[in-house]
């Protein structure tokens, strides 16, 4: 066993990757509410971005853009889960009441309309482009002019906001909603697995 795990792990480190993914556990990815031929796929590096709000609250590279942007993207933390058992889990354990009611509830909440999504990130994009030197206006954790108290909040240094991939996956995005909107999907919902 102790060979196989070597093995299994040695393949890891040392088979070629293509793509170096920023998001090594949980995604978003889209659910469009209708039949659509456009793809449901969420830029890992956006997903990455928006997620961080629940492990760095205020100093998540979002809630930094947010401040400093003056923009409101909190809809993408409406995100979406089908996985129905973790309802009845919680009506078992009786934290709610009713899975079935609650699920239902979970799903119109979660509902987005295409339209706001895609022009929340029309505005975004705007804002980015105005803003010289976005990237450099983040606090990572490597920055020593940011008091040590503050700094390990903050997240980690990436490439990722400084070498255009950011706006490419941005406009990725937009170009998937905009798809979308031309097949007639009105609503959709963020799933975060």
């Amino acid at each position: 066993m102790k060979t196989l795990t070597t093995l299994f792990i040695s393949l890891i480190f040392f088979l070629p990757i293509k793509e170096k993914k920023l998001n090594m556990g949980m995604y978003y990815y889209l659910i469009p509410e209708t039949e659509t031929e456009c793809t449901n796929d969420f830029p890992s590096g956006l997903s990455y971005f928006f997620e961080q709000v629940g492990g760095y609250d205020e100093y998540a590279t979002v809630s930094q853009l947010e401040n400093e942007l003056d923009i409101d993207l909190s809809l993408f933390q409406k995100t979406f889960t089908d996985d129905e058992s973790m309802f009845k889990e919680m009506e078992e354990y009786g934290q709610i009441k009713n899975a079935e009611k609650e699920f239902k509830k979970h799903k119109e909440e979660t509902r987005i309309k295409t339209d706001s999504l895609l022009e929340l990130l029309i505005e975004f994009k705007k804002k980015l482009d105005k803003s010289k030197d976005f990237a450099g206006k983040i606090k990572f954790n490597n920055n020593q002019t940011i008091p040590e108290n503050i700094r390990i909040l903050c997240p980690p240094e990436i490439e990722y906001y400084r070498n255009g991939e950011f706006i490419k996956d941005l406009n990725k995005l937009i170009l998937t909603l905009e798809c979308y909107k031309k097949d007639g999907v009105e609503y959709l919902r963020l799933g975060y697995a």
